[in-house]
């Protein structure tokens, strides 16, 4: 008896599932903005603050995630998080350019609902001068 109670509940709760109709969710808006700066003559000096600019033309009215711009080296993501929780409509945020080797595969990474990269840059060393 219980067996058959059992096979019951179980058959019932496999009908559900395979009728229920699906979650209705609102689309994402995703955005992938093209990154103005830097750019491939850009050369940033370690310690100075610069912008980070991005065409905001056909920015949706409502983004998904929260935006962070980080580095890049040679195409590869960095853990370096040069600016964090902006409005990405706002089309720009300022940032410091990092202390790092001197070189210029650098690359500026703009985070929301995706990862859009900036052409390779230059970072040099800051100089002290007497």
């Amino acid at each position: 008896m219980q067996f058959t109670l059992l096979i019951s509940t179980i058959v019932a709760l496999l009908t559900a599932f395979t009728s229920a109709q699906p979650v209705a969710r609102n689309a994402l808006d995703v955005w992938s903005p093209t990154v103005l700066s830097p750019t491939s003559t850009t050369v940033w000096t370690q310690g100075q603050q610069y912008n980070v600019t991005w065409d905001t033309s056909d920015a949706p009215s409502q983004i998904s995630n929260g935006a962070s711009v980080r580095l890049g080296v040679q195409h590869t993501l960095t853990d370096t998080v040069l600016a964090d929780g902006f409005d990405l409509r706002q089309g720009w945020v300022t940032v410091t350019a990092p202390v790092v080797p001197s070189g210029s595969e650098y690359t500026i990474i703009l985070f929301g609902d995706s990862g859009n990269e900036s052409e390779e840059f230059s970072i040099i060393a800051a100089y002290l001068h007497l």
